[in-house]
């Protein structure tokens, strides 16, 4: 039986991606198929803090954790992990996945050989269920973008960047608009993703790779983006080269959409709010006493409270900056990819 290597992508949160590590060991192995492969990509992060997943899994021998130094991006750190779990095991499964998917099947191991064998192909798609709201995030499309629909991309995300003080509102009424279109239809289609389908871009948080696919290939991702697109592009090399993706709802993932993302926000706007609180204490100890110190407690807190909600709106909106700037890049690579 094939070797089934997991390569997680960790960024920021170790507790996440503990969930994700425990998600795997639970499942049921008997021929000890598993490893696992955690790409470190927070290269942000201090090296004493990075440290934590050596001593956390170091004694695992299933386990190894693959610093990453440079700063490359989704598709550059994951074909790291791809690489070196493909030097380990040449012919084998190589399941990509973010530190916030967790599987909920025991029998996954088990479940993944009979879809491969009923469903012979390069790249296997499970149902990925959104925790929290019940959306299926898999299958992501079900055609490719065009060019004129990449082209368009690009033109308005560079307007939108070009002018993003005045038209940041806009933006992010549309985006939140066209979230809230999309969960919806899916919501109305739900027996859509009850069905084997064929001929989809699958969703990257979570892709299986299959051997035949291992077997041909020494990169998951190429050309390379920083950040989206990266589907459309591996399913663009796929239709060139006649492979075959399949999406299968038989296997399951669970995923905690942007939880890495979340928790560098969460840190920042906590930080940000205990120095704001501090700041403000101090403040009301040292100009109050008596009934004047109550008055002067409740206005510091009502400007600790004013000042979290003010980095909130900073960080949502760089936030924002960060999905244009990535996706107009992103867009501009997969129309090369066309050519």
């Amino acid at each position: 039986m094939e070797i089934v290597s997991f390569v997680i992508l960790h960024y920021k949160d170790i507790e996440v991606t503990d969930r994700c590590v425990r998600s795997i060991l639970q499942m049921e192995d008997p021929e000890n198929r598993i490893r696992i492969l955690i790409v470190d990509n927070d290269i942000g992060e201090k090296w004493e803090k990075r440290q934590q997943l050596q001593f956390r899994y170091g004694q695992d021998s299933r386990i190894t954790v693959l610093p990453i130094m440079e700063n490359g991006g989704f598709s550059y750190a994951n074909n790291k992990g791809y690489r070196l779990a493909r030097e380990q095991e040449e012919i084998s499964y190589i399941i990509v996945l973010n530190n916030d998917i967790e599987f909920p099947q025991k029998n996954f191991l088990e479940l993944l050989d009979k879809s491969y064998e009923q469903h012979p192909c390069h790249i296997l798609g499970p149902d990925i269920i959104r925790q929290g709201t019940g959306e299926h995030q898999n299958p992501m499309d079900t055609r490719l973008r065009t060019r004129e629909e990449a082209q368009f991309t690009v033109r308005m995300n560079r307007l939108a960047l070009k002018f993003y003080p005045v038209l940041y509102p806009l933006v992010s009424w549309r985006l939140n608009r066209e979230e809230k279109m999309k969960l919806q239809q899916k919501a109305e289609n739900e027996t859509f993703y009850q069905k084997v389908q064929e001929n989809i871009v699958p969703f990257g948080a979570c892709l299986i790779f299959t051997p035949e696919f291992v077997r041909q290939e020494e990169v998951a991702f190429t050309p390379e983006t920083q950040f989206f697109y990266e589907e459309y592009i591996l399913t663009g090399r796929c239709r060139k080269k006649g492979y075959r993706i399949v999406y299968d709802p038989a296997l399951q993932a669970y995923h905690e959409s942007g939880a890495a993302t979340k928790a560098e926000f969460a840190v920042k706007k906590e930080r940000t709010a205990r120095t704001a609180r501090s700041t403000a204490q101090k403040r009301a100890a040292r100009n109050a006493q008596s009934a004047a110190q109550k008055h002067t407690a409740r206005n510091a807190q009502s400007a600790a409270q004013k000042h979290t909600a003010r980095t909130v709106r900073r960080a949502a909106r760089r936030r924002t900056r960060f999905m244009l700037e990535r996706t107009a890049a992103a867009a501009e690579i997969y129309l090369k990819t066309l050519d």
